[in-house]
């Protein structure tokens, strides 16, 4: 290395010497920077104080109150109610994971007082979910509840915007009505008469004079069809029109506009005519 230096550098001895030093302490510098990491071992009970900021607004965001809008009461037995079901009843995820762990420890809820006794549930929050707790064997219980149904029966459910929780208060209303009722709607496009309600599958005049006068719709929710403009298959959707009457629907629309008027003539049913007029627009 010296005769190189020597020959091709023209260096002296003590510049070469120099050089050599230097060139063997960058060298080894950095080899420790490669291998001393190495050689760390992660303590696993280091504690992160500080955290980024935007981790510690995730933590508040997860302890805020339910919003108001996403809050649904019900009905519902604390021996028995479901995390999800606790956090539609307005818990916060923490209060319902304590609601739960207080709960497997062999807690029973005997009277309506006792949700009290759970760390967490706040008088405010007790005083909103007190009409809808339900025990089984709890006279008092069984009487508000009943109470609070001929309450809510008194003012008449509107269909076009009711949800599955609104629709099982209804006498008589289980899971698999509450389903079909909401499915025809979405396929409907939304009721127009409360009459429509046999058109659901199951639905006998029994169970419609029991729900009638309990129920009501807002016609102007309807999602109508756009009968000149939109496609085949939008049509078609619709309970009803036919495949064989979308058809000369838009045989029609190759010929002229559909109007109210000519609409009449494409059908040539009045009974149908009258139940498909509310679904349809012209423009």
């Amino acid at each position: 290395m010296n005769r190189f230096l020597q020959n091709y550098f023209g260096f002296n001895r003590e510049q070469r010497n120099g050089l050599l030093v230097l060139l063997f302490v960058s060298f080894t510098l950095l080899v420790i920077r490669a291998v001393y990491p190495l050689t760390i071992k992660p303590d696993k009970d280091i504690i992160l104080l500080n955290l980024p900021l935007y981790e510690r607004m995730l933590d508040e965001k997860s302890d805020e109150e339910t919003p108001e809008s996403s809050i649904k009461l019900f009905f519902f037995n604390p021996n028995t109610v479901s995390y999800e079901q606790l956090l539609q009843l307005g818990f916060k995820e923490k209060n319902a994971q304590t609601f739960l762990k207080y709960r497997s420890k062999g807690a029973t809820f005997k009277q309506k007082t006792d949700l009290q006794k759970v760390y967490g549930i706040s008088p405010e929050l007790y005083e909103k979910l007190e009409p809808y707790i339900l025990i089984p064997n709890d006279k008092k219980s069984s009487e508000d509840s009943k109470q609070i149904a001929v309450q809510r029966q008194q003012k008449k459910l509107e269909l076009n915007s009711a949800d599955s929780l609104q629709l099982l208060e209804l006498k008589g209303i289980g899971p698999s009505f509450t389903k079909r009722i909401l499915k025809y709607r979405s396929i409907l496009g939304g009721y127009v008469s409360v009459e429509q309600l046999k058109e659901v599958y199951g639905f006998d005049e029994e169970l419609f004079e029991r729900v009638k006068p309990y129920v009501e719709v807002n016609a102007s929710l309807v999602k109508k069809i756009k009968i000149n403009s939109d496609d085949f298959k939008t049509v078609n959707k619709h309970p009803y029109i036919s495949y064989e009457l979308c058809k000369i629907i838009f045989d029609w629309r190759r010929k002229t506009v559909i109007t109210e008027t000519n609409l009449k003539d494409i059908l040539n049913d009045e009974v149908l005519y009258n139940k498909l007029l509310p679904y349809l627009a012209f423009e």
